[in-house]
């Protein structure tokens, strides 16, 4: 993933992948048919420990500190993909090849956060407030933020973006009257 990153799709060669993982084309050209697979495969493989992390069994935490958990694990992995992040936003959003890879990606792995949240949310509110919407508004207020700091690097912004999602998730309805602090 770093050559596509650092050289983009169409400028990185099998060879120089071949190269970079120390072993011959051959090899490389054995398991992909083309460089478009491979660059699906080590998508994938970015993402994948994400993915694990979303999926996982929180159960045994409250759903509060589960919530919790799951903004941290959101942030994090933005916090140590940015340079990918920024190159699947430019791939989404161009008519390259890949566009469409990506995106459907992207919004597969949204669609599991979102999720992961309504459970957790749905745990939280009152049996009579709809979770979805409320997961859905937490989400969105992350992915923005995500977007954002692609163009915007001042830290004050930033700093003002995450205590927004911080009021929103404290203005979220609780069955038994507490908050969830996400500090």
């Amino acid at each position: 993933m770093r050559l596509f990153l650092e050289v983009g799709f169409e400028k990185t060669t099998m060879a120089q992948v071949a190269e970079a993982a120390g072993v011959s084309r051959a090899t490389v050209f054995w398991h992909f048919s083309d460089k478009k697979s491979l660059f699906r495969e080590a998508f994938s493989r970015l993402l994948e420990p994400f993915r694990r992390s979303v999926e996982r069994d929180l159960d045994t935490i409250t759903p509060a500190k589960r919530l919790q958990e799951q903004i941290a694990v959101y942030r994090d992995f933005v916090s140590a993909q940015q340079q990918a992040i920024d190159g699947f936003v430019r791939w989404a959003v161009s008519k390259h090849d890949l566009r469409e890879t990506v995106i459907t990606t992207l919004l597969d792995l949204h669609q599991r956060v979102a999720g992961a949240l309504i459970q957790t949310i749905s745990e939280l509110v009152p049996e009579h407030v709809d979770p979805e919407p409320i997961a859905v508004g937490l989400i969105t207020l992350l992915d923005g933020d995500v977007l954002l700091s692609l163009f915007d690097e001042n830290t004050e912004r930033a700093a003002s973006r995450q205590r927004a999602v911080e009021a929103y998730v404290e203005m979220i309805p609780r069955r038994d009257g507490t908050s969830v602090a996400t500090r």
